[in-house]
């Protein structure tokens, strides 16, 4: 099987499902350029939002522990900062051109929470193209997997639910259907 590298593999957590009416609490991406994995560069950061208008209880108390976090202020970012700095980080891992994102959600939930206006994130670097690592793996299941069920295919824990552990989750799952 012939490389798609690179890829960007991305993940958020959020308030909810409502793509139109929640808030990124959490977006990480890890930038898997075919190197060693110690070598990939990451991104990981925490939004602090003033005011969350919308939350849904589940979510909420799946999250709680980010919430708690940008509640204490730490380590936490604003979300123009945020968007300011993940344009900065594409900007360094691909200076030219788009490029393809990877993830278990990335193309119907994580890419059009991102660009709603609730969040305000301009993806106009990343191409409109996406890598499902669930769809790679049919033959092995005979249905479309979730990241719990490639986790245990890969030997790998339980999916945390946190944006960059989901992120490294993904990049592992590609590279074994890659026979790396």
């Amino acid at each position: 099987m012939s490389f798609r590298f690179p890829y960007l593999s991305l993940d958020i957590e959020t308030t909810g499902l409502d793509t139109h009416r929640i808030h990124v609490l959490q977006l990480a991406a890890v930038y898997d350029n075919g190197k060693s994995l110690k070598d990939l560069p990451t991104f990981n950061q925490v939004i602090r939002w003033p005011t969350i208008t919308y939350g849904e209880e589940y979510a909420m108390n799946l999250n709680r522990s980010l919430l708690e976090q940008a509640f204490r202020k730490e380590n936490v970012f604003s979300l123009e900062e945020v968007q300011k700095n993940f344009e900065i980080f594409l900007k360094k891992v691909q200076p030219h051109g788009r490029i393809t994102a990877a993830g278990k959600n990335a193309g119907g939930f994580d890419m059009p929470t991102l660009r709603n206006p609730v969040n305000g994130f301009a993806l106009s670097r990343i191409n409109h193209r996406i890598l499902d690592p669930g769809s790679m793996f049919t033959e092995e299941f005979d249905h479309i997997p979730h990241l719990g069920e490639l986790n245990e295919l890969l030997g790998r824990k339980e999916v945390s639910h946190d944006a960059l552990d989901d992120c490294w989750d993904v990049v592992h799952a590609i590279r074994y259907k890659w026979g790396m």
